[in-house]
């Protein structure tokens, strides 16, 4: 059994757990290959039989990212606050989550992830892939965003707004929940668009099937494409931005079943 374990040291109590995590570990004759939270390379994960991660959600959203949909599982512990991604909480979880991955006595949550593609004219400029969300959004100093939506070739709706995301299922807990877009259940096949500050009551989140392909025509410059809060690309007027349902996927270790139900009870709750 082969572990990558990705460490976010900016975290608190990383050390600790990170202790407790290799102690784990070594009991069962795992062989560990230890990495940093960044600038690491996809290659350094293969032959890997699953990922731990230690920070939040963001450490998850960075590894897969990294992934690409390599097909290794990861198991997210968490350090800082509740988070959706991340399956263990405390210290006294991750003996038994050890044990679980060790034996494979755990669920494999597959989940979706977005592909974007940025054209200016006929050329491609930049792709990407995203597990929570696609963000356009306006630089500092701009006072509005215009841009227009289609869905298959069809016009959805000109849009005024500070921005748009388009989150998958696992992303609308998010940043598109904090904007006012709905809930969606991890496992359902579409995914949303939610306006950021809309100038115009008739924008609102649309969800839509996730065999759509979805067209961003930008009418105003200075715009910012971002993938999962990492990557971004500086757009003008004219660019487009093709968003589809990406061929990659992302495996997340879940310990118990309906964790999403009892993780967003306790979001809800303030917990």
């Amino acid at each position: 059994m082969k572990i990558a374990l990705i460490v976010n040291r900016t975290k608190q109590d990383t050390e600790e757990y990170k202790a407790l995590i290799l102690q784990e570990l070594a009991a069962r004759n795992a062989s560990v290959l230890l990495l940093p939270n960044r600038d690491y390379k996809r290659e350094s994960l293969e032959g890997a039989d699953c990922i731990i991660t230690l920070g939040g959600d963001g450490t998850i959203l960075r590894t897969a990212g990294v992934l690409r949909g390599l097909p290794i599982p990861i198991l997210g512990i968490n350090t800082g606050h509740l988070g959706f991604l991340t399956e263990v909480s405390g210290r006294e979880g991750i003996a038994g989550a050890v044990e679980a991955v060790c034996s494979g006595g755990y669920y494999r949550d597959v989940r979706s992830m977005l592909h974007a593609k940025v054209f200016r004219g006929d050329r491609e400029l930049a792709s990407g892939i995203a597990l929570n969300e696609i963000l356009l959004s306006r630089r500092r100093g701009i006072s509005i965003l215009r841009f227009r939506i289609l869905c298959d070739g069809q016009e959805l709706s000109p849009y005024s707004a500070d921005g748009i995301i388009i989150s998958t299922p696992t992303g609308s807990t998010a940043y598109n929940l904090s904007a006012g877009g709905p809930v969606v259940s991890p496992t359902a096949p579409v995914y949303v668009l939610t306006p950021i500050c809309a100038h115009s009551l008739n924008n609102r989140p649309v969800i839509m099937d996730d065999d759509k392909q979805m067209e961003i025509r930008v009418e105003s410059s200075a715009q910012l494409l971002a993938f999962d809060g990492e990557r971004s690309f500086a757009l003008r007027a004219g660019d487009s931005v093709r968003i589809e349902k990406a061929e990659e996927q992302t495996i997340l270790v879940k310990l118990h079943r309906g964790s999403f139900l009892k993780k967003l009870r306790e979001k809800m709750a303030g917990v």
